[in-house]
């Protein structure tokens, strides 16, 4: 009895022992893809491994959701050559592997080698005492040359002494042209109460512009994307002669304007009083004959 008693429990051992190696062979790894090498250049050639596609009778592959490649009743695990797309930019890439069930997919990334270059741009030229700015490296455009700015000592206008009469002092002109680090002021000289406006060029793009005159503010702007700026200029105080005036934008940029101060009263008042006397003197004599 003892006999058949052992012999049932080492059947019923072996028989779930049969079980549990049959249920662990049957287990099934999720879907994996890995490229080989997984790094190149754009139009370069590589290798895609996968395993666990176990429903599958055609495997679709994708690069960032493009399609790359395909593959018709393939194995569970096999491998199958593709290229990198020829536009494809520098930077990581996603490799997707997709059953035509969508029940099973996976995925591996590819970098895409490649190399930026970058040219140096001149710094401009700043006039002495000025602080100088610090070189500036821009991606290189193709079509675009970049020319280096040089600098032209401000030009200088000669302006006639003040007048004493009504008539407006003549305006002096120039042809010269103005150089990168000339501030051009849309007159040579000025009354008080006109209107002044200074142009400049050659700022840092987007940099705040300070105007000043004698170490007074008499104006300010902001240099647009090329460098450039227009800004109204206010003198705080009246001062026959010339002053020069400074735009301070990243670089220092100079300009002269001469005020005019004119006086017209002087001679109608002495006129004025001698009239007046000879009136008095007349009325005296008819009273007093």
């Amino acid at each position: 009895m003892r006999i058949v008693v052992r012999l049932v429990f080492a059947v019923v051992a072996g028989l779930l022992f049969l079980v549990f190696n049959l249920e662990s062979s049957n287990a099934q790894s999720p879907p994996s893809v890995g490229l080989k090498p997984s790094s190149g250049p754009a139009g370069s050639s590589f290798t895609i491994y996968w395993n666990g596609f176990y429903t599958c009778r055609i495997i679709n592959f994708f690069w960032d959701g493009a399609p790359l490649t395909s593959q018709v009743a393939p194995k569970v695990s096999d491998q199958i050559p593709a290229s990198v797309p020829a536009t494809a930019k520098p930077g990581p890439h996603t490799v997707t592997a997709t059953c035509t069930s969508q029940k099973e997919t996976a995925s591996g990334t590819f970098t895409v080698t490649g190399v930026t270059t970058t040219t140096p741009v001149t710094p401009t030229t700043t006039p002495p005492g000025s602080k100088p700015t610090a070189p500036v490296t821009v991606p290189t455009r193709p079509g675009v040359t970049t020319t280096p700015t040089t600098t032209t000592p401000p030009t200088t206008t000669t302006t006639p002494p003040p007048s004493t009469t009504d008539t407006p002092p003549p305006t002096s002109t120039t042809s010269t042209e103005p150089g990168p680090n000339d501030l051009v002021l849309d007159r040579p000289s000025v009354q008080p109460g006109d209107k002044l406006s200074a142009t400049g060029k050659g700022c840092d793009p987007w940099h705040a512009v300070t105007l000043t005159s004698d170490g007074d503010e008499v104006g300010t702007a902001m240099a647009d994307s090329a460098g450039e700026f227009t800004a109204p200029v206010e003198f705080t105080r009246i001062e026959a002669g010339r002053h020069t005036v400074v735009a301070d934008c990243g670089i220092r940029l100079t300009g002269a304007v001469d005020q005019v101060v004119t006086s017209s009263s002087g001679g109608h008042t002495g006129t004025l009083v001698v009239l007046v006397f000879f009136v008095l003197a007349g009325i005296t004599v008819l009273r007093f004959p």
